[in-house]
């Protein structure tokens, strides 16, 4: 089963890197369906978001996020996207995400300030892939352990398989993901990433 998600990830890039008109058509219908498969119970997030509340606020992104976190990252040091590049960070792009129904967007908020950002891309095949940044001022604090735990138990909900790359030279995040989930590596990627499948701690998985 692993080598099979493997290829998916594998073509899915082919798609994207080599016909962007092809790669829209395919996020559309997956958000599609996606919305369809899952509506019932993606309204059961923010609740489960508010758990997590407490010195910060953690809920969905809205529309009129998108302003203020295009801020965010305009805000960032130019380090912050060594490991992390995963779309375009002007607020027309960011509307554009938010508004795509199979792309999760989570914000973390110091008062009104966002100060942590995270996402789940998910697909119709039962696997979604989790991204995250946490402001430079802001790291330390455990907001990314707070980040994958929540994302974790969103996963669980909707019944799917929780997917991240991390870079082996960006030990930091791989240790803070280490310290609340389990991890298993699936595959050695190009340019010195890790593709690796999040579990809950403590959880043993045979299948793959």
């Amino acid at each position: 089963m692993g080598s099979y998600f493997i290829m998916l990830y594998e073509v899915a890039h082919i798609i994207k890197d080599h016909s962007r008109s092809l790669w829209d058509i395919i996020e559309w219908i997956n958000s599609e369906f996606f919305s369809l498969i899952h509506k019932k119970k993606l309204k059961d997030v923010q609740g489960m978001l508010e758990r997590f509340s407490g010195n910060f606020i953690y809920r969905e992104a809205l529309l009129d996020d998108a302003k203020p976190l295009a801020i965010f990252f305009s805000d960032q040091p130019k380090d912050a996207f060594k490991f992390f590049n995963p779309h375009d960070f002007d607020e027309k792009s960011l509307k554009k995400l938010i508004k795509r129904k199979s792309f999760l967007t989570y914000l973390v908020l110091d008062g009104e300030r966002i100060v942590g950002y995270y996402f789940l891309r998910s697909f119709v095949n039962g696997k979604c892939f989790l991204g995250k940044m946490v402001d430079y001022r802001y790291r330390g604090r455990g907001i990314g352990k707070d980040i994958s735990k929540s994302s974790m138990e969103i996963a669980r909900h909707l019944g799917m398989m929780m997917f991240e790359t991390i870079s082996k030279d960006n030990m930091a995040s791989l240790k803070s993901t280490k310290d609340v989930l389990d991890i298993k590596i699936i595959k050695d990627m190009p340019n010195n990433y890790l593709y690796i499948q999040d579990f809950p701690k403590e959880t043993v998985n045979t299948e793959l």
